[in-house]
């Protein structure tokens, strides 16, 4: 994951990490003071020690900020740090032999050397190397922090788009048009005699039932098995409005119905291809369900052969129904590309759907 920061957070994160180092200057300048010295060299020296060490700091951040907790396993990263605390270690080391040559040159008035002790040099090692050890923990660890945070954010957002889709696919069901004209043609079927009025009454009733059921468990996952159902329920109650205009097929592989989806992601597809091809046309029009598993993915697409669009206009559309389900899944999963829309004039609509397979669960699906 990318921890892409904006120029406000950025200068945050480094003024933490200048006021961090605050405690440790104070505690060279208290223990150099207590030893005797004037201000300026106690606060020189103070500046001595722990400048070096927070300017190579940075390097430390950065090395943090490319080689991110978890990118790597666990030993392989542990062993590049050893290397670069040993690196940090000797920048510090370095930088402080730098700075104290330049200071006692300036007073002695003459180029001057200072160089550690053994004693010396195998305590600055050590410290150098706890300190990177501290600096890369508090990095990582707001790593950590910040993942939970955008995770959190993603949950919920996800919640709200969850709870946007429920709602649309209730709207979907009972708004007065969808409503008066099942309706109508139940009331046919029922004149008429027809054989499948009761089969239409039964179906209606359980997508009503289904639609208000899964958004009263407020269920983020269902069985593909269920989804495919309640598909199946519309487009069957919608054929009977449209009769011969309306084709659906659906094709699925059998090991693709018990993995998860997040509730109500085919069924804005599907009225989206209902409404602006089928009932749009005197022609017959096809809507294919399909759905596959490959591996670690599970494979959707909803397609028509209706009279297609032109894609850049798709993209700008106002209307929510692709909207909202790109952004669950966005919210849901990243931000991968994991909705790929394919449209012409003249060329029908295809929306493709790849997602992670998730545990999957004991579900049957009905048979149209």
């Amino acid at each position: 994951m990318t921890h892409a920061l904006t120029a406000g957070s950025a200068r945050r994160r480094w003024t933490l990490y200048a006021a961090a180092w605050l405690p440790m200057m104070m505690a060279y300048f208290g223990a150099i003071m207590a030893g005797g010295g004037s201000v300026l060299e106690t606060f020189l020296l103070m500046l001595h020690n722990v400048a070096p060490a927070a300017l190579a700091g940075i390097g430390v951040v950065h090395v943090c900020e490319r080689l991110p907790w978890g990118s790597r396993r666990r030993d392989r990263l542990m062993g590049i740090h050893t290397l670069f605390a040993f690196v940090y270690a000797l920048a510090w080391w370095g930088g402080m032999v730098v700075t104290r040559s330049i200071a006692e040159s300036l007073w002695a008035g003459h180029p001057r050397l200072f160089v550690l002790t053994f004693d010396e040099a195998r305590w600055q090692i050590g410290a150098g190397a706890l300190l990177y050890v501290t600096i890369v923990a508090v990095r990582y660890a707001g790593q950590v922090d910040d993942r939970l945070r955008e995770q959190e954010a993603r949950a919920a957002r996800a919640e709200a788009l969850r709870a946007r889709a429920e709602m649309q696919a209730l709207r979907a069901q009972i708004n007065p048009h969808f409503l008066f004209n099942t309706l109508h043609s139940l009331l046919e079927l029922v004149s008429a005699g027809d054989g499948r009025a009761e089969e239409a009454i039964e179906r209606f009733g359980a997508l009503l039932h289904r639609t208000i059921d899964v958004r009263r468990s407020a269920a983020d996952d269902v069985p593909l098995s269920e989804e495919i159902q309640l598909v199946r329920d519309y487009l069957w109650i919608e054929q009977l409005r449209l009769g011969a205009r309306l084709v659906a097929e659906i094709e699925l592989d059998e090991d693709a119905l018990s993995a998860k989806v997040p509730s109500f992601v085919l069924q804005p597809l599907v009225e989206n291809a209902v409404k602006h091809a089928a009932s749009t046309r005197v022609a017959p029009t096809s809507i294919r369900v399909s759905a596959a598993r490959e591996r670690d993915l599970l494979l959707l697409w909803v397609e028509d052969d209706g009279p297609g669009a032109i894609l850049e206009q798709v993209e700008r559309a106002p209307g929510a129904g692709l909207r909202l389900v790109r952004g669950r899944l966005e919210a849901r999963y990243g931000d991968n590309e994991w909705m790929r829309i394919t449209t012409a004039p003249g060329a029908g609509f295809r929306v493709a759907i790849a997602l992670p397979v998730a545990a999957p669960v004991s579900a049957t699906v009905g048979q149209q």
